[in-house]
């Protein structure tokens, strides 16, 4: 060993703390702890290292010895720790551990996941001034732009974006004076960009007699007296406060503070996310199904026993009156709820309804809030500022250390997958916090996902059934409409895109002083632009899709890439003048039903007409204060609302969703077809339902019309039985991608093989679907093959999946695919998904 790397390491060394790093690789890195770092490098804190040149921030996982070390002597020594408590408990990041092992995802990826966002303070790479640079500055040594850069780091370190903005020349003479010696490279750090509100604060100082100051110390300052007699009465009062009754409140309180009168101190702040103040209810009376599925529930509450519950109840039945006494339960014990809802939109109607019922002592954790409102929400539940945390699936990484109740609401929901990064589903991560907790755990659903009601035919998950609507109506009724019968064509040969027996109901609903909801799931005016003469649609460059025409905006634009362009003047393809907006979308009908109904006041729920934040709650207003007749949306209309004026829903295409190629296509068309119909008649008046599908009698569509869940679960079951699709067997999917169409499909082949297959060529160009390439009893590889989506943000993709009954041998084939993925060529990127929500 030289003497420079004795010199290296010889600082004393209190172990080694394994970390976690947001990478790639599936494995713990090995850092050696710095004695003066010993107390803090604990396992759940968050620490700043160099990992490849780079600086990281990483999670301990655990502490070794040298002993433990392959090479100890090699080990780089963390750089700092950031926190004084962990941020993440021991049960949560075992947890995470167990759950990115079993679905093959890099441990550190998981664990970053499920850290608020954005309070880490960043590290940066910077550069400095070396000792021979600054004697070059001092003699004269250097001129120019180079004088300038050092000149520039006389007082400290500067990224080299901070250095090309104060000097021109910089970003190309950086490489030349670190070459020289003349530079180093440095590590700086930056705050967080998360910051959580503080606000001073004013209180009196101990022991002091307040009536006995103001009468000598301060007899002659009576501002001053009466301000100290004011936060004497309060306690502990905000400087804000004070200053609005006295203009010159601060500077009085510096001065009290001088004297030693009061103590100005600061405390946490938090946004209201909440909104409004809300009036108080009382629970409702329950009705005997009601009461029997809560029953079942708080006994495992007050047991602290851990029970999987199906609340299986049509719409409007009454679910969240039961969610609600669940969480009186757990207050009462003591403890703490969890409440997942699918969507940011259906988060203000649960939490208004928790806080009617229980006040505002809950947090509220969405992507919706900006990164500094969700740090002061997580911050309230770690310190147990409020027993309630609600939020969608990324709210199951709550800093709950006592839970008692576990709710996921529209249990059967795609939102509750992440397909990005950690691809966790919120079921498996919600078990496994209960399990762990002690704590029942209630799926709740009209429509329950089809492993889940499986799950509770074979006993694993205990279903309690709410099989009536609260009230003396019932269930709307609800008419299939066949478009290739019914649907008209105008004079000049365009079809509408409602048909007679809509458009007749729509006029009697708002004679009849009812409100409407218009179903469409696809937004935009029209879905391409058309040539007729030629058949050349405008397609994205970056995507193997059509553009899509948004007349408010009035451009072409892509689904998505967000790649946008003005429409044409003329084709394309031939240059011919003229062309069709072919489809329609949510813009589009809501012009067509403002044309035929001029006098309704009609609204718009889609992402277009929801960038503004809040928006989302200002059109919802709308429907539910009845300031709203008709309102037109995406499957954002159709998700768990309950708004009692709703008297007609209109669903225009009801077999478009039929159409995906995907194996859970039929599953989501059901289930959103009765869950928008739920939307209907949920007061004192009958709801009506009118669906226009050119399939009325698929096994999807026509149990909606009798609101029949078992006679679709019947018949898809079978489906999934024959194929060995879930809950019978283990789908894996990969997606292979890359900018070189040839170079993409050769590393596609190559994976395909090393777990056994023997793919045929497939053609560069080519439609062709999967079909199996490798047989095994119970087991099959299917592909490569170019994926539903074969081109997405310019780059080529196809699909390789792994399905079969044999859960264990499709594991196996998905482990060995994973290991073979950190060795495909570096233009190319593969994504593993060992339970694949959508096949898109």
């Amino acid at each position: 060993m030289t003497e420079m790397t004795e010199s290296l390491f010889a600082a004393p060394s209190a172990g080694i703390a394994r970390v976690a790093l947001p990478v790639p690789i599936d494995s713990l890195f090995d850092y050696r702890v710095g004695v003066e770092q010993e107390a803090r490098a604990q396992p759940g804190h968050r620490v700043q290292v160099v990992f490849g040149g780079r600086p990281l921030t990483g999670v301990v996982c655990e502490l070794a010895s040298d002993a433990d070390a392959s090479a100890p002597e090699t080990l780089s020594t963390l750089e700092g720790v950031i926190d004084d408590e962990p941020v993440l408990s021991a049960a949560m990041l075992r947890m995470l551990r167990e759950a990115a092992a079993d679905i093959l995802c890099p441990v550190g990826i998981a664990i970053t996941a499920a850290l608020p966002r954005g309070s880490a303070p960043r590290a940066v790479r910077e550069f400095a001034m070396s000792e021979k640079g600054r004697r070059a500055l001092e003699t004269g040594a250097v001129r120019g732009a180079a004088k300038d850069v050092l000149e520039r780091l006389r007082d400290g370190s500067a990224t080299p974006a901070a250095l090309a903005r104060a000097v021109p020349r910089a970003q190309t003479l950086l490489p030349t004076l670190e070459r020289d010696g003349l530079l180093v490279r440095a590590i700086g750090e930056r705050g967080p960009s998360a910051k959580a509100r503080r606000e001073r604060v004013a209180r009196v100082a101990p022991e002091l007699d307040v009536e006995a100051t103001c009468a000598g110390a301060l007899s002659r300052a009576p501002k001053q007296a009466a301000l100290l007699r004011q936060v004497a009465a309060a306690g502990q009062v905000a400087v804000a406060r004070l200053r609005e009754d006295e203009p010159r409140a601060a500077e009085h309180l510096r001065n009290l503070e001088k004297r030693g009168f009061v103590v100005l101190d600061s405390k946490a702040a938090p946004r209201n996310v909440l909104g409004p103040a809300v009036p108080r209810d009382e629970p409702h009376r329950l009705t005997g199904d009601q009461a029997k599925a809560l029953d079942a529930i708080a006994g495992t509450i007050r047991s602290a026993e851990h029970t999987t519950f199906l609340l299986h109840g049509v719409t409007g039945s009454g679910k969240t009156e039961v969610y609600l006494g669940a969480v009186r339960e757990v207050l009462d014990a003591g403890k703490q709820a969890l409440l997942l809802v699918p969507e940011i939109t259906l988060t203000h109607q649960i939490v208004a309804r928790l806080r009617a019922r229980f006040g505002d002592e809950l947090a509220v954790l969405h992507s919706g809030l900006n990164q500094s409102e969700r740090l002061e929400q997580w911050q309230r539940l770690r310190q147990g500022d409020t027993p309630i945390a609600v939020g969608a699936r990324s709210a199951l990484f709550a800093p709950l250390d006592n839970l008692g109740l576990i709710v996921i609401d529209e249990e059967h929901d795609s939102a509750y997958k992440n397909d990005e990064g950690f691809r966790y589903t919120a079921h498996d991560l919600a078990t496994r916090r209960a399990r762990a907790a002690g704590c029942p755990l209630v799926l709740g659903s009209a429509t329950p996902a089809l492993e889940t009601r499986y799950a509770a035919d074979c006993g694993d998950v205990e279903r309690l059934v709410l099989a009536e609507r609260i009230g003396k109506l019932g269930m709307p009724k609800v008419e299939i409409v066949d478009l290739e019968r019914e649907r008209e064509v105008t004079s000049k040969g365009q079809r509408t895109t409602l048909t007679h027996t809509l458009r007749r109901a729509l006029k009697e609903t708002l004679q009849n002083g009812g409100q409407s909801i218009l179903f469409l799931n696809r937004r935009g005016f029209s879905t391409q632009i058309y040539c007729f003469e030629c058949g050349f649609a405008e397609r994205c460059p970056h995507c193997e899709v059509a553009l899509v025409f948004h007349a408010q905006a009035g451009r072409l634009r892509c689904h998505y890439c967000d790649h946008s362009k003005p429409p044409p003047q003329k084709c394309g393809g031939c240059g011919h003048p003229e062309s069709s907006l072919l489809g329609t979308g949510t813009e589009r009908l809501e012009e067509e039903v403002r044309t035929l109904i001029p006098e309704a006041r009609i609204s718009r729920l889609d992402r277009d007409t929801t960038v503004r934040r809040g928006a989302t709650a200002e059109i919802l207003a709308g429907i539910s204060s009845g300031s709203t007749d008709i309102l037109i949306g995406t499957q954002m209309v159709a998700k768990g609302h309950d708004y009692p004026g709703v008297q007609l829903v209109g669903v225009i295409a009801a077999d478009m969703g039929l159409h995906m190629p995907d194996f859970r296509s039929a599953e989501r068309t059901f289930q959103l077809l009765t869950q928008v119909a739920g939307r209907a008649g949920r007061a004192d008046k009958p709801g009506r339902v009118i669906l226009q599908s050119f399939v009325p009698d698929h096994y999807a569509i026509a149990p909606v019309a009798t609101h029949d869940y078992e006679r679709f679960y019947a018949t898809e079951l079978e489906f999934r039985r024959g194929l060995s699709y879930p809950p019978f067997g283990r789908v894996t999917q990969l997606i292979v991608s890359g900018e070189d169409q040839g170079e993409t499909l050769e590393a596609a082949r190559k994976l395909a093989m090393g777990i056994g297959a023997k793919p045929a060529a497939v053609p560069i160009e080519s439609d062709t679907e999967l079909t199996p390439v490798d047989r095994a009893p119970e087991y099959e590889v299917l592909g490569p093959a170019p994926a539903p989506l074969s081109r997405l943000r310019g780059r080529y993709r196809y699909q390789i999946l792994i399905k079969g009954s044999d859960r264990e041998r499709v594991l196996a084939a998905s482990r060995k695919l994973s290991q073979a993925m950190t060795r495909l060529p570096r233009a190319v990127r593969a994504s593993l998904d060992v339970n694949p929500v959508s096949m898109l």
